[in-house]
């Protein structure tokens, strides 16, 4: 079952994002979810990693797919926060090692968008679920729609969440159209309310996004929305 609340890269706002830290944190907060993004390196290792380059979030330069693993591993991912040092990136497996031990659902966001006659990432992450046992307890989402679509040609049982970050009008059905799971929207987009009925009269799960005022929380899901993605678990946790 999807939780309620999803720590969006981790207990972000406290920790390095997307790093062991940061889902750890999450964890002991009591978050049931945490979201996280992934990416190939240039050996076709799967990291845990938002951006397509590492300046911002680390101590090096690069993208990440024109990297190793090792060459990453060399990097601290501490990204400035007070406390923290000598982070490293995560593979995604590192976090499946976590979420499978403490019944974690997992929402994996799909950066990698190399295609060569496929998108190559698809059978690498659906086989690393596989592995860890992981198929109950993981979703994933990406702005990518052909990667989503894609994903289930190859396995139906799998679930899907579309990102987006503008006003779609009559976005259930598109969503049905691709054979989404859930919307992802920037809650931004949710200023029509209806568009949480409509979605969730047709099997249609509603889980926007970055979502860190409790004021704002409340709202969401009051207004009936399944999940929130929020930097800040601990809020949301106490309404």
């Amino acid at each position: 079952m999807v939780p309620r609340v999803i720590a969006h890269r981790g207990a972000s706002a406290y920790a390095p994002e997307n790093t062991m830290p940061a889902f750890e944190l999450a964890y002991s907060m009591g978050a049931q979810g945490i979201e996280l993004d992934v990416h190939l390196t240039k050996d076709g290792r799967v990291v845990v990693m938002h951006d397509d380059t590492v300046d911002r979030t680390s101590n090096g330069t690069g993208s990440v797919n024109e990297l190793t693993y090792d060459e990453l591993l060399m990097l601290d991912f501490s990204n400035g926060k007070e406390g923290f040092s000598n982070v490293r990136i995560p593979l995604l497996e590192e976090v499946y090692d976590l979420a499978a031990a403490n019944n974690i659902f997992v929402n994996v966001e799909i950066k990698e968008n190399a295609f060569s006659n496929e998108y190559v990432i698809i059978d690498k992450l659906l086989s690393i679920e596989k592995r860890y046992g992981m198929s109950q307890n993981v979703s994933y989402s990406s702005f990518n729609h052909y990667i989503l679509r894609d994903m289930k040609r190859k396995s139906q049982e799998i679930s899907t969440g579309m990102l987006y970050l503008c006003g779609l009008v009559d976005v259930w059905e598109y969503a049905s159209r691709i054979n989404a799971d859930a919307i992802h929207p920037y809650h931004g987009c949710l200023k029509d309310t209806d568009t949480i009925q409509e979605c969730k009269q047709r099997g249609i799960a509603v889980r926007p996004w970055t979502v860190d005022s409790e004021e704002l929380m409340d709202s969401l899901f009051n207004a009936g929305v399944d999940s929130i993605i929020t930097n800040k678990p601990d809020v949301g946790l106490i309404l």
